[in-house]
C-alpha cells in the first residue's frame, strides 16, 4: 500500500512539474496575446483618426464658407458639412471593414458625419451625451481610447482633437464594436488553449514514459539487491545508459562484497574464539570452527538451527543468549563448561552483545567463546581476546551487513567505507556506489533540476591557458577516435573576471559534446578572438547540424538527443557563462556546428562596476 502511494505521489509529481509550468505559461502568453491584440486595434483605430485628421484639410467653418451656408441655420449647416465630409468617411470605412469612422464638429455640437453612412447615418446631427468621453477630448485636446457603451453600442474609440490655428474645432473618431473584437478573441483563445492542450498532453505521455522507464529500472535493481541478499554470486545484467553504471557498480559492489565475506569467514574461521551469531529469531546465521570445538557441534549442524534446540542442555549459554535476544542484556566472562565439548575445551568465557542496525534496530545478538582452560596463559589470554573482540566485532559487523537486508546501497557503502582504513582500495568502490545511488535518486526524484554554478572567487584568468588544460583532458581520446584537434589563438586576448576550474568545466562540456558528435572521427577547431573588452571562443566540430527546431532548445536543462544523456551539460554551462556576465550560443555553420562562447574582458568588467558604483552612489 506505501508503494502503490509513494507511486502516485510520485506520479503527480512528475506531471505537476511538467504540465504546471505549461499551464502558467500559457496563462501568462494569453494575457499577453490578449493585450497585444487590445494594443494593436487600439494603435489602428488611432491610425484612422489620424487619417480623418489628415484628409480634413480644412476647418468646418471654412467647408461652410465655400458652400456659402457659414450663417444658415444649426440643421443646414450639419447637413452641408454631411454632404460634403461623408464621401470621406466613407471611403475610409470602406477601407476598414467593421470600422466606424466620423466627424464631431465642436461648435454645432453635433456629429456631423458617422460612415459607412448606410449603416450609422442616422446619428448625424446628434449630440454626444454630457459624460461622453468626447467631451474630455474637446475639453482637453488629448488623443483618448475609450472602450466602453457609448454612440453606436458597445465599442473601442478612439478620439482624436481637431486642432486649427490652435483652437479645438471637433474630434475625429474610429471606433469598432467590442463584440466583433471579442469573436477575435475567443479564436486566439481557442488557439491557444488548443496549444496547452497538446502540450500538456505531451508532457503527461512524456512523463508517463519517463516513470515507466524509471520503474523498470528500480524494478530490476530492486531484484538484484533482493536476490544478493541471498546469494552473493548473483550478478546482475547490464542496464541500458547510465543506469547501467549503477548495475555495473552493484555488480562490482557484489564481487567486493563476496571477496569480503570469503576473507571474513577465514578470518573468523581462523580465529581460536568461537563466534556464535543469531538473529532476531534465535537462529543461529554463524559459527567458526572454534566454535564447534567448543561444543562438539559442527558448522552445517548448527547454523540454521534455533539455539534453544542446539543449546537445550547447557543452561548458561542459553541463559546468556536470552538475556542477550530477548531482554537486551548482556553478559561479560560468563563460565560454562559444556556438557557436550569437542576437543578437551572444559571451561568456556561466554561473552555477549547486542547486534544493531545503524538505525538502532535490534537485529540479533553475537556470542564470543573462549577456551579458560589454560590459567597460566591467563595474561596472553586476555591481551588476546582484547585483540579478538576487536577481529569479533568487525566480523559480526560485516556478516551483520551481508545478511541485512539491504534497504540502501548508500547506506550500506557508507558502513563499509568506516569498516576500512583510510587508503584502502575498497573506500574508492564505495565513493563511486554513493555518487551512482546520489545520482539515481536525483534523477527519480523530480526529472529535473541543474545546479547553479558554485559560487567561487572569481579572478583574471587566461582564456587560452584555461583552452590548453581542458584540450589536455580530452585531446588523448579524440586522437584515439580519429578526431584532430587545430587550434588559433588571437595574439591578445583579454583577461576574463572567472573561476578558472568552472571555466574549464564549461569548455569540457563543449568539447565532450562535440566529441560526441563526430563518433567515426573529424575535424575540431578552437578559435579564441576578441579585443580589450570581449573574449570569445568558437568551437567547432564537423559532425552533422543540429536540427533548427533543437537550436534554441540546447542549453534548455533536460533537453537532450542522445539516449543516455541527462541534458544537463550544456545547461549548466551556460548558467556559468551567464554568472560570469557572458553569453553562449550554438549555431549550423558550413560543414558542422559551432559553439560560441563570449566573456566580458576585466577592462569592461571594471568599467561596469564603476558605473554600477556610480548610479548606487
Amino acid at each position: 500500500m506505501k508503494a502503490y502511494l509513494y507511486r502516485i505521489r510520485f506520479v503527480a509529481s512528475v506531471i505537476a512539474v511538467t504540465v504546471l509550468p505549461i499551464l502558467v505559461t500559457g496563462a501568462v502568453l494569453l494575457r499577453a496575446a490578449e493585450q497585444a491584440l487590445l494594443e494593436e486595434k487600439k494603435q489602428k483605430l488611432i491610425a484612422v483618426t489620424e487619417q480623418l485628421d489628415y484628409v480634413l484639410s480644412k476647418d468646418f467653418d471654412a467647408v461652410l464658407r465655400e458652400r456659402g451656408m457659414l450663417t444658415a441655420p444649426r440643421e443646414q449647416q450639419i447637413e452641408a458639412l454631411n454632404r460634403a465630409l461623408a464621401p470621406l468617411t466613407d471611403r475610409l470605412a470602406a477601407a476598414h471593414p467593421g470600422v466606424g469612422v466620423g466627424y464631431y464638429a465642436a461648435g454645432l455640437d453635433a456629429i456631423v458625419t458617422y460612415g459607412p453612412s448606410e449603416e450609422t447615418g442616422r446619428y448625424v446631427g446628434e449630440p454626444i451625451p454630457p459624460d461622453h468621453p468626447g467631451r474630455r477630448v474637446l475639453r482637453d485636446g488629448v488623443i483618448e481610447v475609450a472602450v466602453g457603451q457609448q454612440v453606436r453600442g458597445n465599442i473601442m474609440n478612439a478620439m482624436l482633437p481637431l486642432i486649427r490655428d490652435g483652437r479645438i474645432i471637433g474630434y475625429a473618431w474610429a471606433n469598432e464594436l467590442m463584440s466583433s473584437i471579442d469573436v477575435q478573441l475567443a479564436g486566439m483563445r481557442r488557439s491557444i488553449y488548443a496549444i496547452l492542450g497538446i502540450g500538456c498532453v505531451v508532457a503527461a505521455a512524456a512523463s508517463g514514459l519517463l516513470m515507466h522507464r524509471l520503474e523498470t529500472i528500480l524494478a530490476e535493481i530492486k531484484a538484484g539487491l533482493r536476490r544478493l541478499r541471498f546469494d552473493l554470486s548473483f550478478r546482475m545484467k547490464r542496464l541500458d545508459g547510465e543506469p547501467g553504471e549503477i548495475s555495473d557498480a552493484i555488480n562490482k559492489l557484489a564481487s567486493d562484497l563476496q571477496a569480503s565475506r570469503s576473507h571474513t569467514e577465514t578470518i573468523v574461521q581462523s580465529m581460536d574464539s568461537g563466534i556464535v551469531a543469531l538473529d532476531h529469531c534465535g537462529r543461529i546465521t554463524a559459527w567458526n570452527g572454534a566454535a564447534a570445538r567448543m561444543t562438539g557441534l559442527a558448522v552445517e549442524q548448527a547454523v540454521g538451527q534455533t539455539y534453544t534446540d542446539i543449546f537445550a542442555e547447557e543452561e548458561v549459554l542459553v541463559a546468556a543468549l536470552t538475556d542477550a535476544l530477548h531482554h537486551g542484556r548482556t553478559v561479560r566472562d560468563a563460565e560454562w563448561r559444556p556438557a557436550r565439548s569437542g576437543q578437551g575445551a572444559q571451561v568456556v568465557n561466554v561473552t555477549t552483545s547486542i547486534w544493531r542496525s545503524p538505525a538502532g534496530e535490534m537485529l540479533g545478538a553475537i556470542a564470543l567463546l573462549d577456551d579458560r582452560t589454560e590459567w597460566k596463559r591467563m595474561e596472553a589470554k586476555l591481551a588476546q581476546a582484547k585483540r579478538l573482540a576487536v577481529v569479533g566485532e568487525l566480523a559480526a559487523s560485516i556478516a551483520h551487513e551481508v545478511r541485512n537486508p539491504l534497504t540502501s546501497i548508500k547506506a550500506f557503502a557508507q558502513i563499509l567505507e568506516e569498516e576500512w582504513p583510510p587508503g584502502h582500495d575498497n573506500r574508492e568502490y564505495t565513493g563511486i556506489i554513493v555518487e551512482e545511488v546520489e545520482r539515481l535518486n536525483r534523477f527519480a526524484d523530480e526529472l529535473l533540476l541543474f545546479a547553479r554554478p558554485n559560487e567561487e572567487r572569481h579572478v583574471p584568468s587566461s582564456v587560452c591557458d584555461v583552452l590548453d588544460q581542458t584540450l589536455a583532458l580530452v585531446e588523448p581520446g579524440m586522437a584515439k577516435q580519429g578526431i584532430s584537434v587545430q587550434k588559433s589563438y588571437a595574439a591578445s586576448l583579454p583577461a576574463v573576471l572567472a573561476s578558472p576550474e568552472l571555466l574549464k568545466q564549461v569548455f569540457l562540456n563543449i568539447l565532450i559534446n562535440a566529441q560526441q558528435a563526430m563518433p567515426n572521427g573529424g575535424s575540431l577547431r578552437v578559435e579564441a578572438e576578441g579585443d580589450e573588452r570581449e573574449a570569445r571562443i568558437h568551437v567547432t566540430n564537423d559532425g552533422p547540424p543540429i536540427a533548427e527546431e533543437h537550436l534554441l532548445s540546447v542549453f534548455e536543462p533536460f533537453f537532450t538527443t542522445k539516449p543516455a544523456g541527462t541534458g544537463l551539460g550544456l545547461a549548466i554551462s551556460q548558467r556559468i557563462v551567464q554568472a560570469f556576465g557572458g553569453q553562449i550560443s550554438a549555431g549550423n555553420v558550413p560543414g558542422g556546428v559551432r559553439f560560441t562562447v563570449m566573456l566580458p574582458g576585466t577592462d569592461r568588467k571594471e568599467e561596469e562596476n564603476e558605473k554600477t558604483g556610480a548610479a548606487g552612489g
